[in-house]
């Protein structure tokens, strides 16, 4: 498809978020929300825990010509968690996240991370009849840490890079707030399926007014 042409600035009510009264962040801060830990012999045993997130984005020039490169970098530190008698953790720890479209609120397809891993794809936008070719990779790493042998912290780095078209501003993370967890929903196939930010957000497994959206990768490249 043609590489689409620089967009204009929306016009009020014109994306998704705004019609659908989503609140929307204009840039990645600092913020908290929950993820769910459950128990490793019985995964129906849950528990919301407090996930502290930081996250920042950079915009630079991409090796595809008319793109932009989009870095963000997320840090999840979920705190309230303490070893057992033999050193170890009995519980697993999820945490929710998404990217949407600004425009048409649908979620980029992906896939569920479990431990270190990596991935790349590509999706297509379709918006106002242009068509913005998206291509995306994310990178996960966790570690477990307790600097005072009590409290365990259990972090993790999401990095995501994005390739763009220079004239889209549509990128959108979705940080949920998560009650609980249907450990059946995992899998590591992409998900193909649409999906929709205000579905999504309203789930039975998040609270709807905790979770966070913000916009990052507006800038165009100097």
């Amino acid at each position: 498809s043609q590489s689409a042409p620089a967009s204009e600035p929306a016009a009020e009510g014109a994306n998704y978020f705004e019609q659908h009264g989503i609140p929307l962040q204009e840039k990645p801060w600092e913020f908290e929300v929950h993820g769910v830990a459950f128990n490793d012999e019985d995964n129906t045993i849950q528990r919301a825990v407090p996930a502290k997130v930081s996250a920042q984005a950079v915009v630079g020039d991409s090796e595809k010509e008319g793109y932009k490169r989009v870095a963000l970098y997320v840090t999840i530190t979920c705190s309230d968690f303490t070893y057992n008698d033999q050193g170890g953790l009995d519980e697993s720890l999820v945490y929710n996240s998404g990217i949407y479209d600004l425009y048409t609120g649908r979620a980029l397809p992906m896939r569920g991370t479990s431990g270190d891993t990596a991935y790349d794809y590509s999706a297509t936008v379709e918006w106002n009849g242009a068509s913005y070719e998206l291509y995306y990779s994310k990178n996960v790493q966790w570690q477990s840490m307790s600097p005072d042998g009590q409290q365990v912290y259990r972090m993790c780095s999401q990095n995501w890079t994005f390739d763009v078209p220079e004239g889209y501003d549509g990128l959108v993370y979705a940080a949920f707030d998560s009650v609980s967890y249907d450990v059946s929903s995992y899998s590591e196939e992409i998900d193909e399926g649409e999906y929709y930010a205000d579905e999504d957000r309203n789930d039975k497994d998040y609270n709807a007014e905790g979770t966070v959206f913000f916009r990052f990768g507006q800038d165009t490249p100097a």
